[in-house]
């Protein structure tokens, strides 16, 4: 900023030479004062090109900063909000805010910013240069800037409003296009690929239309301030013309008028430039500014509990323990008591909807309940979440990859690198040995965004690996194994079972096979517990779970028949 000045400066004052210079060649003076004047040209043009550069190097190399701190302050916040509003956004409406609306903000405050007062220091000091040689040509020069600052403002609230449209088209585009990416195996497998094109072609006009009744707004503005350039050259010829003829002004003068007159209205159809970026700037940062308000519920305590990871031993127990979603008509879990100890394992069952996998959730506090869950006896609102789930390694109904080599996806959240060996040792637990053999690349094979080229059951298993290599004290498994037929689950869970030796072990599952061995089994029915128990308590106390366990076991006799 203080740059800016200097380079204003520098711009006047070759000007006023150059016109001192006409006016004395006019006069027939001798043409000694060239050379010393040439010379002093020179050395003003050189400090004004080396500030003009440092202006634009340190403006804009701001605004790079402030776009990769605010870029990470967006993913940080949202890392930090809970998953019910993960849920209810679109990934693509996020995703443009983190980078479209990032980058119509910096170009504001980088480049935009320059022009501003770049035009708010040339401008008057060369009004009020031009005033001291002729007060009437600078009115009449004048006047046509008051019509381009009338005409902004009477068309930047409609820039506003047409750039808030142009936006948000945006952000549908990059929804549709990140949804029909994201699930290329269902377009195809239902063949709507003509449909999801229709999708996006209807969504990229909704975005031309935006765009072009944009356009007409920034055209009006444009149109306005080239008009204003035009017309004020006229009054300058005229009158300065008139006035050189009579000899009131010098030719030298007249100069001054045309070539700060040229100068003066770059910075003002820059500013009409400005006038078109600001309202999507101001868009954008009210779209950024609402992400940045979002608060979440599921905060660190002020003063934490101090309990090391390496302390933790494992015991879960629930109080009362009930949860409704937002908006939901009724709780998804209610009235849940159970005690877990330290190194033992809990089986969570029952149909869909019963609410097992809210129930896990709670665990790690991804849903805040009501009621009481604790951790080794402390509630994990006392526990930092670094800590709580620190001690947690939670395996998702709906297995996720990262788009990265197999190796990273095992070493994800391990808390040291892993060697070779004790990758093995994780894969083998996971009976995923015979499949990464197979891999091209090894270990360090890439597997795809979401693990695409991997199966559903190798998946599941691939984030079970991922899991144990945690070296979790709770180790959580959401339905886990529903993709794995029953021969792999069988050797998978002896597995399970060394793996989870000194460690408390949670599973919820749909078929009741893969919790019998279980040293306590919860059977939730509507959110509430319809029977808790081992397996053969459970045969007795509950009918439902008689029932499915006759039928799941009579299906795998005919599979193996």
């Amino acid at each position: 900023m203080a740059c800016i000045p200097v380079v204003t400066l520098c711009d006047i004052r070759i000007t006023l030479w150059f016109g001192d210079a006409l006016t004395r060649l006019q006069a027939r003076e001798g043409p000694e004062f060239l050379e010393q004047l040439v010379g002093l040209i020179l050395l003003i043009a050189a400090v004004q090109g080396i500030f003009r550069f440092l202006q634009r190097w340190w403006i804009v190399g701001v605004s790079r900063r402030f776009e990769i701190e605010l870029k990470q302050e967006l993913f940080d916040k949202l890392c930090g909000l809970p998953l019910d509003f993960h849920d209810k956004s679109r990934s693509g409406d996020i995703v443009s805010r983190l980078t479209a609306d990032v980058e119509n903000v910096r170009m504001l405050l980088g480049p935009g910013s320059m022009y501003v007062l770049s035009a708010l220091v040339f401008v008057p000091g060369s009004l009020f240069v031009l005033w001291r040689i002729s007060p009437v040509v600078t009115l009449a020069m004048a006047l046509p800037l008051l019509g381009v600052a009338l005409a902004m403002g009477f068309l930047t609230p409609r820039l506003h409003s047409r750039s808030t449209a142009v936006q948000e088209s945006l952000a549908e585009i990059s929804h549709r296009a990140l949804e029909s990416f994201s699930g290329a195996r269902v377009v195809k497998g239902y063949g709507l690929e003509r449909h999801e094109s229709r999708r996006f072609e209807d969504a990229s006009r909704q975005n031309r239309e935006a765009q072009i009744h944009f356009s007409k707004a920034r055209g009006l503005m444009h149109a306005a301030i080239h008009l204003a350039y035009d017309l004020a050259f006229l009054p300058v010829l005229f009158v300065g013309g008139w006035a050189m003829i009579d000899r009131s002004i010098a030719v030298g003068d007249l100069f001054k008028f045309i070539d700060l007159g040229f100068k003066v209205f770059w910075p003002v159809i820059a500013l009409g430039w400005i006038g078109g970026l600001y309202p999507r700037a101001l868009a954008s940062a009210e779209r950024i500014q609402a992400l940045l308000s979002e608060t979440s519920h599921i905060q660190d305590p002020p003063d934490p509990v101090p309990l090391d990871a390496e302390g933790i031993e494992g015991e879960l127990s629930l109080s009362n323990v009930s949860y409704r979603y937002p908006g939901a008509p009724g709780p998804a879990v209610e009235g849940v008591h159970a005690r877990v100890p330290a190194k033992s394992v809990l089986g969570i069952v029952g149909p869909t909807g019963s609410g097992k996998t809210t129930l896990l959730n709670l665990l790690g506090r991804l849903c805040d309940p009501n009621g009481e869950v604790r951790l080794d006896g402390i509630p994990p609102r006392q526990l930092s979440l670094a800590t709580l789930r620190g001690a947690l390694a939670y395996v998702p109904q709906d297995s996720f990859l990262f788009s990265d080599t197999y190796r990273a996806n095992i070493e994800f959240g391990a808390e040291e690198e892993l060697t070779d060996e004790r990758l093995a040792e994780f894969i083998q637990a996971a009976e995923m040995t015979a499949e990464t053999a197979q891999f091209r690349g090894g270990l360090d094979q890439l597997i795809g965004e979401r693990g695409v080229t991997l199966s559903g059951g190798q998946r599941q298993r691939s984030c079970i690996a991922r899991a144990l290599a945690r070296d979790p004290k709770v180790l959580i498994l959401d339905d886990a194994l529903s993709a794995v037929d029953t021969e792999t689950e069988a050797q998978l869970l002896q597995n399970l079972r060394r793996a989870g030796e000194g460690r408390t072990v949670v599973i919820a599952a749909h078929r009741l096979g893969t919790v019998k061995d279980a040293d306590q089994i919860i059977a939730l029915k509507n959110g509430r517990v319809d029977a808790q128990g081992t397996h053969e308590e459970l045969l007795e106390r509950s009918d439902w779970y008689r029932e499915t366990w006759d039928r799941q076991r009579m299906q795998k006799e005919l599979e193996d028949l």
